[in-house]
């Protein structure tokens, strides 16, 4: 990951107009644990997740939130979207059993149709209660 993340910070810096434009979100574990292996990254806004789930969702979904391109658009709070992303994890093991797949088998193009199509007969606003 620090490779990848340098190439994308160099790209960003010395690069052409459309790559000045990119934006990026770094998640850790641990706060300022990059800083042993990745010095280089200083001055980054590196949001920690302690490994956890909820944690990562929230860091992300702030993120989301503060880009200056959605600020016409409603997010969820983070527990909300966790809630969701739980009740995913919990149909999916179903989801594969249905189209012939173990969780093992999983590839990411697989889940990412699972999760397409998870999405449309779960609609963000349309759930009970929600």
């Amino acid at each position: 990951m620090p490779l990848e993340l340098g190439i994308f910070l160099g790209a960003k810096r010395f690069g052409v107009a459309r790559h000045r434009n990119k934006r990026a979100l770094a998640l850790d574990r641990e706060p300022y644990r990059y800083q042993k292996f990745c010095s280089d990254i200083a001055g980054q806004d590196i949001q920690a997740h302690h490994n956890q789930k909820r944690e990562a969702i929230r860091c992300v979904r702030n993120w989301l939130h503060r880009n200056p391109e959605a600020t016409d658009q409603i997010l969820p709070n983070a527990d909300y979207i966790y809630n969701r992303y739980q009740k995913f994890r919990r149909q999916l093991p179903g989801l594969c059993k249905k189209i012939g797949l173990t969780m093992k088998d999983l590839q990411f193009n697989d889940y990412t149709a699972l999760v397409s199509g998870w999405l449309q007969v779960n609609p963000m606003w349309k759930e009970k209660g929600g």
